[in-house]
């Protein structure tokens, strides 16, 4: 399957990176650049957060870079972010690691109809992909799939995932919602109950009616196909009603509940209940995003899993130089199959931090963090506590002037 995984993955590379390059249509329109670069020194006193007397305490320079290349139309916009991450451990050499990242967006609205495609490619270290930290990278609600915890050895996981969705509009009142989600996650060595290779096919649909001018209810259902390296294929279908509302200032809310019927490769068939509620605050240069939210996915410990996801991302403005940034992340795993052998999971990070600007296009920024582990049973808990000291910069963003 690594041999299919890989033939895969390098297609839809090349299309999602066709997609990215500015040509035809995009050649008459303005494009805006925003590069971003953060150096900095990191240090961690247990890198791999492995269980007591096995902790292994790295200390160097990492470097974070991406450009962000965006650009609007008359009716849509899009945009392209290419991004790597280095590390360098100079008393740790085979912890070292270079990952590499792409995320692209294109949207499209018409009268009636309105379309939106994201893609993002990640090709990375386990310690960063099996350890998520406390930053939002989806939107609202969304959760995040794959990780397991453990990282028993070098590797690197390459993911890749393309979403679509499209909206209908059929009246002023009511708008149909169809979405589809394909994902591809391989490992270059896979390792039983702790890397292992699934990709996910997920399609849904929706009837949204619109109440009021601020909240509208979802009647949505959902099917999706997971597929294992060493499970097989696992089906689920079901349904769930979602209530949201946004503001003129562009605060959001949710809260959702559904159920999904899970049919495994063993032949048994279990019911799953998924929920969620979460608000997106954003007043000037503040913004708080918080959600919780329970769904049904693959797990790269080889098994199909229930995800209670808690996120919290908060950056304030104390002045117009100096900003406090803090977030936190908690996961809790379990079994969907009761004859599994899966360890439940518990999982908590947290970092705090100030940024401060000191011109326009440079900050200097300093954080913490820490990270929590717990699997059943008590084997394999660990923590580990870090830091890091950085500049940031971020030039003004650079418009191309149109070529007519």
């Amino acid at each position: 399957m690594n041999a299919l995984h890989n033939t895969n993955l390098r297609r839809a590379i090349l299309a999602a990176l066709a997609l990215g390059v500015p040509g035809g249509a995009w050649s008459d329109v303005a494009w805006e650049f925003t590069p971003t670069v953060e150096a900095g020194y990191l240090i961690d006193d247990n890198y791999r957060l492995a269980q007591s007397g096995s902790e292994i305490e790295v200390s160097g320079p990492l470097v974070d870079a991406e450009l962000a290349m965006r650009t609007l139309t008359q009716r849509g916009e899009f945009s392209f972010t290419p991004r790597v991450r280095a590390t360098y451990f100079p008393d740790e050499g085979d912890l070292d690691s270079t990952d590499y990242f792409g995320a692209l967006e294109w949207l499209h609205n018409g009268q009636r109809v309105s379309s939106r495609v994201r893609g993002d490619f990640a090709q990375q270290d386990v310690v960063n992909s099996e350890q998520p930290d406390a930053g939002v990278d989806t939107g609202l609600g969304e959760v995040d799939i794959g990780d397991s915890g453990r990282v028993l050895t070098r590797n690197t996981r390459t993911r890749f995932a393309v979403r679509p969705d499209f909206r209908f509009d059929l009246s002023p009142r009511k708008e149909i919602q169809i979405g589809a989600n394909y994902t591809d996650v391989s490992y270059d060595d896979q390792i039983d109950g702790a890397q292992v290779d699934f990709n996910l096919k997920e399609l849904t649909a929706g009837l949204v009616s619109r109440i009021n001018e601020r909240s509208t209810l979802t009647t949505r259902v959902r099917g999706a196909q997971f597929d294992i390296e060493t499970l097989g294929t696992t089906d689920s279908y079901g349904a769930e009603l979602e209530w949201s509302t946004r503001s003129v200032s562009e605060t959001r809310t949710f809260l959702r509940a559904g159920a999904q019927n899970v049919s495994l490769p063993s032949g048994t068939d279990e019911t799953a209940w998924i929920a969620g509620g979460g608000i997106n605050w954003i007043a000037g240069r503040n913004e708080l995003l918080a959600d919780i939210a329970r769904s049904v996915a693959p797990s790269s410990a080889g098994v199909v899993i229930t995800r209670d996801q808690l996120r919290m991302r908060l950056t304030r403005a104390m002045t117009p130089r100096l900003e406090l940034l803090a977030g936190l992340r908690g996961i809790h795993d379990d079994k969907v199959d009761d004859a599994s052998a899966f360890t439940a999971r518990s999982y908590a990070t947290a970092d705090l931090g100030l940024q401060w600007r000191w011109q326009e296009e440079f900050a200097f920024r300093i954080a913490a963090d820490y990270t929590w582990q717990e699997f059943d049973g008590g084997e394999d808990d660990a923590t580990s506590t870090g830091a890091m000291l950085s500049v940031v910069y971020q030039p003004l963003q650079r418009l191309r002037p149109r070529n007519d």
